[in-house]
């Protein structure tokens, strides 16, 4: 799902400008969360948080993300072993692997009725931690923890948002909104279905998201693009089913 940047339209008629020098844009990989909260059934948790940070960060025009998809291609090997993304060493790994400057690395932790989210800010060439940030809310609040965290992260890229692009970060928020953590969970295992390319069983596990969360266009698009992939499956299985039963007749 690759973020969509706004043009910069000249006025009709205005006298030529030198355009300013645009600052380096800087890249930045938000890794998984590790799910340090005892329960399996979050363990694809801080897969769907890294989601939903791209998708919010993608506005700013300062920042250029690196994809999700392109993403897990690099940590495919990782996961298998079990990889600890919040452990700084690891985090740096991935950021080489990913050519960022930043990484994002987080942690998820529970007290219920309460979660906890910690989050890393990691310069990739010097390893050095230039942010740290915690924030703590209840489960059926998650949209305001989304949404501080989005704020501790631009805060540790050292990125002065103007009132426009504040507006318009909070607007991809308010777009992409779920405010339930046991949505984004339910979220996250149909991505991580769709990652292991079970396009079926991810669309059906992103069903009843798009019932609790009717208003997220995260959601919808995910959902969409998880259909899509099935049907291509299917029609890619039928054919290869008649061809092989072409083949087998004499």
């Amino acid at each position: 799902m690759r973020p969509l940047y706004l043009a910069i339209l000249l006025l009709a008629g205005a006298a030529p400008v030198q355009p300013a020098a645009m600052p380096a844009r800087k890249t930045v990989a938000i890794l998984y969360f590790d799910n340090n909260t005892g329960r399996t059934d979050y363990d694809a948790l801080g897969k769907g948080m890294s989601a939903m940070m791209i998708s919010d960060l993608g506005v700013v025009n300062e920042v250029q993300l690196v994809e999700r998809e392109h993403l897990q291609s690099l940590v495919d090997e990782m996961e298998r072993q079990k990889t600890r993304y919040f452990d700084p060493s690891t985090a740096v790994q991935v950021g080489r692997m990913a050519g960022a400057e930043y990484v994002v690395a987080g942690a998820l932790s529970a007290v219920d009725p309460q979660i906890r989210i910690d989050s890393r800010v990691i310069r990739v060439e010097t390893g050095e931690i230039v942010k740290t940030a915690r924030v703590t809310g209840r489960e059926d609040k998650f949209f305001d923890l989304q949404q501080k965290l989005a704020r501790e992260l631009i805060d540790g890229l050292a990125i002065a948002l103007s009132p426009e692009q504040t507006e318009r970060l909070r607007a991809q928020q308010e777009a992409n909104r779920i405010d339930e953590l046991k949505t984004v969970a339910a979220y996250s295992q149909a991505l991580d279905l769709f990652d292991q390319k079970d396009y079926v069983g991810a669309a059906a596990r992103m069903y009843p998201v798009v019932q609790s969360a009717p208003g997220s266009a995260l959601v919808r698009l995910t959902y969409d693009e998880m259909r899509k992939r099935a049907k291509r499956g299917a029609v890619n299985r039928l054919r290869d089913r008649i061809n092989k039963g072409i083949r087998g007749i004499p």
